[in-house]
């Protein structure tokens, strides 16, 4: 019991921290979507769900401001792997991850589980994170294409 209760604050100081940076993320975050709706409409609004997505399934692991763990959930703030290889990233969201990958120079040997997304839901969150936080991805993220990755 006295490790549940240390564990349960653990957590709660951990995700409290920084609250101010966090804030100022979510900000940008929000002025990249706003500067998208100049560009494409259809993309904008894919972000805008893929935002409410990322904040209910992947914002535990992977932090407000897309920066992740150090040496347990990698960041996709600034990610080359998530860039640099886009049908490994739509099938780690679709079908989960597991084993060793790169990210900006760092190994991480954990896993994802599947998060049970529509193939829609999976396009939304892709444009969103890659399009956040320092990334920047023009080539629309569809539900087809998602469809068409197989395991």
């Amino acid at each position: 019991m006295k490790l549940k209760v240390i564990t349960i604050i653990t957590v709660a100081l951990f995700v409290s921290c920084n609250s101010s940076e966090k804030k100022q993320d979510i900000s940008k975050v929000d002025e990249t979507i706003a500067s998208k709706t100049q560009q494409d409409p259809d993309l904008t609004e894919s972000m805008k769900r893929g935002k409410v997505i990322y904040t209910d399934f992947c914002v535990s692991c992977h932090m407000p401001n897309g920066k992740g763990v150090p040496k347990a959930f990698p960041p996709l703030a600034k990610s080359d792997y998530l860039m640099n290889n886009r049908i490994e990233s739509i099938k780690s969201i679709k079908y989960g991850q597991s084993g060793e990958i790169t990210v900006n120079g760092i190994t991480y040997n954990g896993t994802m589980t599947p998060l049970g997304l529509e193939d829609s839901e999976v396009a939304d969150v892709m444009n969103y994170i890659t399009n956040s936080w320092g990334n920047s991805n023009s080539n629309l993220i569809t539900a087809k294409e998602v469809s068409e990755i197989e395991e």
